[in-house]
Parts: C-alpha cells; structure tokens; sequence
C-alpha cells in the first residue's frame, strides 16, 4: 500500500468522521485523552484484502471525549461514540471511571452498546524507576459491548510500551513505540491479523 493513499485516506476519514475515548488498543478506557484534545490514529490490517483503518478521537472540555472510526476506502464502515468521565483518576489514591456509548448509530453486527471503564496507574519502580505508571484498564457493558473487558499497559522502557487485552472476544497485543509525546508507531495482532498504524496526539492544553 502506498503512503500517499494512507494519508489521502486519512484526510477524507477526517472530513468523515469526529471515536473511540481514549483505548488501549481495541477496549475503552476509565481515563480520557490528556493532555491533548486531538488523538488521530492511522493504518491497516494486513490480509486479503488490507483493510485500511481510522479512528479519532476528540475531547470537549475536561470530562466529554466524542469518537470515531472509519475502516475501509470500499463499503467503509463509519462509527461514533462518546465517553464522559465519572470520576478523574487520582494517582496512586483512586481509579478513573468513565462511562460511554459505542456504535451510536448501530451500524456494527453487533449494534449499540454501552460500558463502565475502570483504569488505574501502579508506579514502575525498580532499580531504574520509569516516567510512565504499569496501567490497569476493566470493564463491563452491555449491548453490544462484552460483558467485561481488561487490558494491560506496561512500559517496557520510556518510549516502548507493551500493551495486552481481552476484549471479551478476542485477545489483541501490540507494541508501541513513543517517538515523542505527539507520536506513537504500533505494531499490533488485533482480532488475529496483523495492524500496523501511527498516532498523532495533537492540540495539548
């Protein structure tokens, strides 16, 4: 696939579509992006045929993130949600909540669904303790939503993240790579193919 088609895509996916709050990498999380307000995320699923895929995700203030996600340039398939923030996360004393609303629209299989996320960060101390907290991230919806859902962030070092998850499906992983605070490159087996993609964290208070 040509690098101009996946930022033309993109484009056109921005003019599409406002996604998915903050994810790990498939599951919502209990937190939502900061401290950007813009998250955009380009790639494809190797297979056949690849399927180029989108999300972004924007947050309204300081508790209201709005979603979307596009796949595909042919019978592209277009989905919305939103997440809103119960209770900001308090490092090392509580856990984030959020709750939020996936396929607003109902155009998946699976239809509408809705979710409680739950995340909460443990520091990563050690001889040489990291800038970056081992986050813990569960669930539990309804709808079209699995009934409960949990997933692993774990820093590997500063810029390389390891992240697990089982999204009461499937069990996705992938590696990140953080070339700065704006830009991550993962590499990811999400729903047993191959996904590779780039985001842009953009717009930081």
């Amino acid at each position: 696939m040509s690098a101009w088609r996946v930022l033309g895509w993109l484009g056109v996916g921005l003019a599409c579509s406002p996604l998915y709050a903050d994810r790990l990498i498939e599951i919502p999380t209990g937190k939502l992006l900061y401290p950007e307000r813009l998250a955009i995320e380009a790639g494809f699923f190797q297979g056949n045929p690849v399927r180029e895929r989108a999300f972004v995700s924007f947050r309204i203030g300081d508790m209201l993130e709005v979603q979307g996600a596009r796949t595909g340039f042919d019978n592209r398939l277009e989905v919305y949600g939103l997440q809103y923030t119960l209770y900001p996360e308090i490092p090392g004393y509580a856990p984030g909540v959020s709750v939020g609303v996936w396929d607003v629209f109902a155009r998946t299989a699976q239809g509408r669904g809705y979710f409680v996320a739950v995340s909460y960060g443990i520091a990563a101390l050690g001889q040489t303790p990291l800038d970056h907290d081992l986050r813990v991230h569960l669930g539990f919806g309804w709808g079209g939503m699995p009934s409960f859902f949990v997933g692993f962030d774990i820093p590997l070092t500063n810029q390389l993240f390891l992240r697990a998850e089982h999204t009461g499906r499937h069990i996705n992983a992938a590696l990140a790579w953080r070339l700065g605070n704006e830009v991550e490159v993962r590499g990811a087996v999400v729903r047993g193919y191959t996904s590779w993609s780039i985001m842009f964290r953009l717009w930081a208070e």
